[in-house]
């Protein structure tokens, strides 16, 4: 039986075969309609202020659920790395590449408990609602301390039977793709 490391390095290669190739039409078409499916969701509509993530190339976008959340009157923040945890900050229209490679925003900060709904990226998630990152641990740190209502904004091909977790791995409350919006089920 294979480490839990091993798991979860086997199934991010397998993965990204599945996903949909960066900028190609199926990709593009894809995030879309999973950002409209969230974007028209409750879970948005009832919350007052959004953290999203500024997609990597492989991830599912956020730009049109950005324009969508700020056209229902709602704020959006943006994670920061910052003494090794995430920290959230205002859209101020300025983003910087941060350490990890991912834009960030230089606005000012917000707290985590005025989040209301935490929108994180994901390489794989299950029915659960357990997901799979880059392996850098900054989510499941900020899902353990967050009170919100939290979904993975992924692709269809993303969704699995099982992730393979471990005691620090923080599930989400909620998934969505372009085919679907999942309630997590423990």
């Amino acid at each position: 039986m294979p480490s839990l490391d091993a798991a979860k390095r086997d199934l991010r290669i397998e993965i990204r075969r599945r996903v949909p190739a960066p900028g190609t039409p199926a990709h593009v078409t894809a995030s879309v309609a999973a950002q409209e499916r969230l974007a028209s969701s409750a879970v948005v509509v009832a919350a007052r202020i959004v953290g999203l993530y500024r997609p990597l190339p492989s991830e599912c976008g956020t730009g049109s659920l950005a324009a969508a959340i700020q056209s229902l009157g709602k704020e959006i923040c943006y994670p920061a790395v910052h003494a090794g945890a995430l920290q959230f900050r205002r859209a101020s229209g300025v983003f910087v590449r941060g350490a990890l490679g991912v834009e960030e925003p230089t606005g000012p900060a917000v707290e985590l408990t005025a989040i209301d709904l935490l929108v994180v990226p994901a390489i794989a998630v299950d029915a659960r609602g357990q997901r799979l990152g880059r392996g850098k641990g900054f989510y499941d740190r900020t899902l353990a301390r967050f009170a919100g209502v939290s979904v993975a904004l992924v692709f269809d091909a993303q969704l699995i039977l099982e992730v393979p977790a471990g005691e620090l791995d923080r599930p989400v409350q909620w998934v969505c793709t372009e085919a679907r919006l999942l309630k997590a089920v423990a």
